[in-house]
């Protein structure tokens, strides 16, 4: 008698859906279809299209239509006592191309992902966006934000702790925009892999006017910036007094009018970072201003017929 017990074993659901759990446990898929997995925190996942005629329930099926909608949510479900996820992480996966929205609350320990597509493999969302209350862990990943207005793209209030900016692009405006992001006394934040660009469509006016700046004076400590390209008039500045103890500047890319890091506080890091500024750097200290006791591995070109230096100088014995 043969043995079946490790046959592929087929299921049907009303409907038509069919489930295939084949020998040694795992699922197959035909082609063209597909298998979902839920949040592996076991939290909430919600869907945003910003293209659907009318707004849904936040499913895959019926998604939201604004991102604040999958934000108020997200926010009521790891706020809630019952289901005690205030230690998990929601999603938010968002689709659109070049839609408006401005958005003014942040999703609590909540991971906001562009999975859909415009010229690029990223939503695109045109405005300006000014957090008005402070919530800590949200992370932006793969996400496209397009400023509108002249002012700044994003503003973070005190006490965003754990704010993360994985992947993605920042574009100014025609008219050109203050500030990429400006935060404020928020600790333990990362920007990594992120594009800071001027708008093709007016190059040298169209252009921030700071691409990171770091502001307050309370609590800003351990920020990494890191493996980001930076076009803009300054690239990351941070104030005077700030105790941004271990915070780094690190391996970017820096292409600025003005200086490409002005680190007031003296206390970050700044090491192998490639910039160039249309600064006269014929005295090199003239690109920049940072701590070079924290500095290593640099390399800096400036508009005096091209010239080049590594920042701190190399010392020959």
């Amino acid at each position: 008698m043969a043995d079946n017990s490790y046959m592929p074993k087929v299921y049907r659901k009303m409907g038509g859906d069919v489930l295939v759990i084949a020998a040694g446990g795992q699922i197959l898929a035909e082609p063209g279809g597909s298998i979902m997995a839920g949040n592996p925190t076991g939290a909430a996942d919600y869907f945003v299209d910003l293209n659907v005629s009318a707004t849904g329930s936040g499913s895959m099926q019926d998604p939201f239509a604004t991102i604040a909608e999958a934000v108020t949510a997200s926010n009521a479900s790891i706020g809630s006592s019952t289901n005690r996820w205030w230690a998990r992480r929601n999603r938010i996966w968002v689709m659109g191309d070049g839609i408006d929205e401005d958005l003014t609350v942040l999703p609590e320990k909540c991971d906001i992902i562009g999975c859909g597509s415009d010229l690029t493999p990223f939503p695109r969302v045109i405005g300006h966006h000014t957090i008005a209350v402070a919530k800590v862990g949200c992370r932006f990943i793969n996400m496209g934000f397009q400023a509108d207005g002249t002012g700044d793209l994003f503003v973070f209030p005190a006490g965003c702790h754990g704010l993360q900016f994985l992947g993605g692009w920042m574009q100014a405006s025609l008219a050109g925009n203050t500030k990429a992001l400006k935060i404020t006394d928020c600790a333990l934040v990362t920007i990594m892999g992120l594009q800071i660009v001027q708008n093709p469509g007016a190059y040298g006016t169209g252009i921030f006017g700071v691409g990171i700046s770091i502001e307050g004076t309370e609590s800003n400590h351990q920020t990494v910036i890191e493996d980001n390209k930076i076009n803009a008039t300054k690239g990351v500045t941070c104030v005077a007094g700030a105790p941004a103890y271990d915070s780094w500047i690190v391996r970017n890319f820096f292409h600025t009018v003005n200086m490409w890091v002005d680190d007031d506080s003296d206390k970050f890091h700044v090491v192998d970072n490639r910039a160039i500024t249309d600064i006269d750097c014929a005295t090199y200290t003239a690109g920049f201003d940072f701590n070079l006791l924290l500095a290593s591995g640099n390399l800096q070109t400036g508009s005096s017929a091209g010239d080049h230096d590594s920042v701190p100088h190399i010392l020959f014995a």
